[in-house]
């Protein structure tokens, strides 16, 4: 493993976590910016499907800006691809934000314990390369 750090090449361990972040922070992107352009249809679901008798607490400015942190996440990650440690700072904002947002937008309900997990996987898989980064 010591190669990998004296040529500054990608190891597989960072490659993996960049592109599973790619393919989530890009569904993330997506759909967060199909609920802002389709709020109406959005709450209708949101309401069919789940123990919410009303979307009150939330409008196209709240997936808006969820949408936002996914990008600057995505940004993070292909950061972090190029080996530049500024990307694993967007990454951590990001990621938290995206936590966080929820819960001070709707209530701690709103909290994803199973995001939080994933969030502390991630984090901690880009925290073991660190060394691999440019600074």
């Amino acid at each position: 493993m010591r190669k990998f750090y004296k040529s500054k090449q990608r190891p597989p361990l960072l490659s993996a976590l960049c592109l599973l972040s790619f393919i989530g922070s890009s569904i993330g992107f997506i759909g967060y910016f199909l609920a802002a352009l389709f709020f109406e249809k959005t709450s209708e679901l949101i309401i069919k499907y789940s123990s919410w008798h009303s979307t009150d607490a939330i409008s196209p400015v709240y997936f808006t800006l969820l949408m936002a942190l996914f990008a600057i996440s995505l940004t993070g990650a292909i950061r972090m691809w190029k080996l530049h440690c500024d990307g694993f700072f967007l990454y951590v904002f990001a990621q938290l934000a995206i936590l966080f947002v929820p819960v001070l937008w709707i209530d701690w309900q709103a909290f994803s314990t199973t995001n939080a997990i994933f969030t502390l996987v991630f984090v901690g898989g880009y925290g073991l390369n660190w060394k691999v980064f440019r600074k």
